[in-house]
């Protein structure tokens, strides 16, 4: 989709507010991307409070990152860069195991009569305690890649490494996944 001349000097508009560290520019940024965090904290281990503090805790390094934001990747992308690195800190800092409380959403699918069925939540339900049980490389790539849907060479961004490790650390996930899930 291309973007019209006053999509893009609005964008070009955002950023440079958001350089600036205009509050509201913040907000609508923490707004567009907090589910995101949120649902990154969660498939990577953080549960309760930590979940909270983990978003406030990629929120504050963006916050003060903003200033050298250069443009030269997607907002979304950068964004996803910082909460990965801070994320992964903090649950190193942590070194708890994933409780057994689940993010609430569920993935799209076809559910009948609107709902989903018990036998999909518990799969859903098995699965994301594994992911969170995963290495936290292991973990964010299996969260960016599967649940988010975003392309290796995105991913490969976010998570800084070339492309060729992120598909080794989604075999060696899904590895670890069949002997999590094994009955």
């Amino acid at each position: 989709m291309v973007k019209d001349n006053a999509s893009a000097a609005g964008d070009i508009a955002n950023v440079e507010l958001l350089r600036q560290q205009d509050a509201g520019a913040f907000a609508l940024l923490v707004e567009q991307h907090q589910a995101l965090v949120l649902g990154l904290c969660q498939s990577l281990g953080l549960r309760g409070a930590d979940i909270d503090d983990g978003a406030s805790e990629v929120f504050a390094a963006v916050y003060r990152a903003l200033p050298g934001f250069d443009g030269r990747s997607e907002l979304s992308t950068w964004v996803y860069t910082i909460a990965c690195r801070c994320i992964v800190r903090l649950r190193k800092k942590l070194r708890r195991h994933p409780t057994e409380e689940l993010p609430p959403q569920l993935p799209a699918r076809a559910e009948v009569g609107g709902q989903p069925s018990l036998d999909d939540r518990d799969i859903y339900e098995r699965l994301w305690r594994a992911v969170a049980r995963l290495e936290a490389r292991q973990a964010m790539a299996v969260e960016l890649f599967y649940r988010r849907q975003w392309p290796i060479e995105k991913v490969a961004i976010v998570m800084q490494c070339p492309a060729g490790t992120v598909k080794t650390l989604l075999f060696r996930a899904r590895r670890r996944l069949a002997e999590l899930l094994e009955p």
